[in-house]
């Protein structure tokens, strides 16, 4: 066979392996929420009586939510007027009551919680918010003559939501199944089905991958320092020169449940010395090899890492020897070697303890701040925040690869859903990857933003507090227009469709404000296509920006009143300034010591009909060598590697003598 021939044919037979394996995944990933669909949902489980247990336990998780509100009101000046609100006596009430609940009072209270006013968006009310709300649904399980009949309600919707989804491969059909399986297990019903429908709908949807590379820019440096010597070893005061040649790495090592970062530190200190004892001056030159690791651990509870590990061999040879006396200098030279080596042994071994101990010393001391700031911030800015508001994922895991490290998580409450498939493939051109299913987004979204009120004023405070800039230009109001305000939606607020190669953006508002007039419901959309560009990627509006109430159907045969039409005149004006017709995706801009190794381009932007978009950023097209300088010079001077080196090797060059 002709060689070309066979490699072309090869390269076919490649690439189709390729299209076969990637046609089962698909296949495979259908496969479940289709089989989820083909099989009967709550099939051998009848609706059952819901136990004292299960009632007891709902009200001591109302009690448990109630501690945190309390102690936010008791010390907020209105904390009194929000108990008279929320009718606190009662809530307290049915909270010690269990089996004895009263489903009525409850879902009263519930209506309280829910009715929108300003500040309940707050976690601590959310979550007695959601306390009630699950305490009640298991009430009615118990005591309501039509819990049967609801039961059996629900378990239909959930069998149609199911099988709509699997035809369409969509997240949207599958809306209603968080709420619908929250309910079903705040009444104790259907635990097999409930857990069937979550094991496809909780997938991860999130993946995070940063290339080692990305990691190492704000660590890696290469090492070339002169420092004098000044030393006293076994009695003789050494003085001299000695130049540090080596490097500083940071480097990913391989493991499935946590993430493993060592910070190392390679060096050689070659040293030019002369010592005098007595009559005798020996001009010696030595080598002294250093070594230090400082090992970083992350999991998803904390920051903490292991002591240095340091090494050091110094070894030396005499290149010269003069002798200060006029009397014996040959014999005083003999006597000289041979003292020197016996005693060269000893001298290096010690020279080599010197400069491990202090290598060991200096660098737990210059890298151990730096961690403990690392894991107080990741408990006091990562953890606690997020789980007080209920934002951490409920399932998170960090590892690392040879040269990457890996995040995956999945946020989704009991009410909600995650990703049904897996993520797209990563670009291996990436060095930093972000794979977000659109249940994520909007997740997120309703934890944030669903029922909350926002103003002008409080997006202008955001804005200055973030970047110290004003609100930009395209949020502001005409001079001659009053300040606006949104409530978002309780449900969805801010939304992502994401379709094969167009991503449609929607933000849904349940009120709206400009200046002292109110406005009602409405949905404003816009969808964008996903379109390469020169060095970079853009997004380019399809169409205008919808603006419609909330199951508005345009060009049918219900018609806008007086109000919609002039709100939407408004939110036309407004929106249309914040989603532009084109969108150039700038470079990514990093923060802190990675900012050498930015601005990043986006080398990847992917969105698949099943919900997945994919962002992938490459690295930094390579500046000049003028331009390189200047940035390494600029972190150098604020570099704890770069300090530590100057400092520690500056007393270990003399170690090797």
């Amino acid at each position: 066979m002709d060689v070309r021939l066979f490699k072309r044919f090869q390269t076919v037979l490649v690439l189709s392996g390729m299209g076969l394996v990637a046609m089962l995944e698909c296949a495979a990933h259908a496969t479940d929420l289709a089989s989820l669909a083909q099989h009967p949902l709550g099939t051998g489980e009848a609706f059952r009586p819901v136990s004292e247990a299960s009632l007891n336990s709902a009200a001591s998780k109302l009690r448990g939510a109630i501690g945190p509100l309390e102690k936010l009101l008791g010390h907020s000046p209105s904390g009194a007027d929000w108990k008279r609100y929320l009718d606190w006596p009662s809530l307290t009430a049915q909270a010690s009551l269990g089996k004895k609940a009263d489903p009525a009072i409850l879902r009263r209270l519930q209506s309280l919680f829910e009715s929108g006013s300003n500040g309940l968006d707050m976690h601590q009310f959310v979550a007695v918010r959601r306390a009630v709300a699950a305490y009640a649904e298991a009430a009615d399980a118990a005591q309501s003559p039509a819990a049967q009949a609801v039961y059996a309600q629900r378990i239909e919707k959930l069998a149609a939501a199911v099988a709509a989804g699997a035809a369409t491969g969509t997240t949207e059909p599958l809306e209603p199944v968080g709420g619908l399986l929250a309910k079903l297990e705040e009444s104790s019903q259907a635990p097999a089905t409930v857990a069937r429908v979550r094991s496809v709908l909780s997938r991860p949807n999130l993946f995070l991958e940063v290339d080692e590379n990305l990691l190492g820019a704000a660590v890696n440096r290469m090492i070339d320092q002169s420092a004098s010597v000044n030393e006293t070893v076994l009695g003789t005061r050494i003085r001299g020169m000695g130049h540090t040649r080596g490097l500083v790495l940071l480097d990913v090592v391989p493991s499935n449940d946590r993430a493993i970062v060592d910070i190392t530190f390679n060096a050689t200190n070659h040293s030019t010395t002369a010592g005098t004892k007595g009559p005798v001056t020996v001009c010696t030159s030595g080598i002294t090899r250093l070594n230090a690791r400082k090992r970083i651990i992350v999991d998803d509870q904390r920051v903490s890492s292991l002591p240095v590990e340091a090494h050091a061999s110094a070894r030396t040879s005499t290149t010269g020897m003069s002798i200060a006396s006029r009397f014996g200098t040959r014999f005083i030279e003999k006597m000289a070697t041979r003292k020197i080596a016996e005693m060269r042994p000893q001298a290096e071994a010690i020279a080599g303890q010197k400069a491990r101990d202090r290598v060991r010393s200096q660098f737990e001391e210059q890298t151990s701040g730096a961690i403990a700031k690392a894991a107080s911030d990741y408990q006091t800015k990562f953890r606690r925040p997020l789980q007080e508001r209920g934002w951490f994922p409920e399932m998170l895991q960090i590892n690392t690869t040879d040269s990457r490290l890996s995040v995956v998580a999945r946020k989704a409450l009991s009410d909600q859903i995650a990703a049904f498939t897996a993520p797209p493939a990563v670009d291996p051109e990436n060095v930093l990857s972000v794979r977000l299913h659109e249940t994520l987004v909007g997740n997120a979204a309703e934890i944030t933003l669903g029922g909350r009120t926002i103003t002008q004023a409080d997006v202008k405070k955001m804005s200055e507090e973030r970047s110290g800039g004003g609100l930009h230009e395209s949020l502001q109001s005409d001079p001659d227009q009053p300040d606006w305000s949104i409530t978002f939606a309780s449900r969805r607020p801010v939304e992502i469709d994401a379709e094969n190669g167009r991503v449609k953006l929607t933000v849904r508002g349940s009120r709206y404000t400009s200046g002292e007039r109110e406005f009602p419901a409405m949905d404003i959309s816009a969808a964008y296509r996903i379109e390469p560009a020169v060095g970079t990627i853009r997004l380019v509006r399809d169409g205008d920006v919808q603006i419609y109430p909330p199951g508005f159907v345009p060009g049918g045969g219900e018609k806008l009143t007086v109000a919609q039409t002039s709100l939407r005149r408004i939110l036309q004006k407004r929106f249309g300034k914040v989603f532009k017709e084109v969108l150039d995706i700038e470079p990514l801009e990093l923060q802190g010591q990675l900012a050498v190794a930015g601005p990043l381009p986006m080398e990847q932007f992917v969105a698949q009909k099943d919900g997945w978009v994919a962002l992938g950023w490459r690295k930094r097209e390579q500046t000049t060598k003028q331009e390189q300088t200047k940035k390494t010079g600029e972190i150098a001077s604020n570099d704890l590697p770069g300090l530590f080196v100057h400092h520690v090797l500056k007393g270990t060059d003399a170690e090797g003598q």
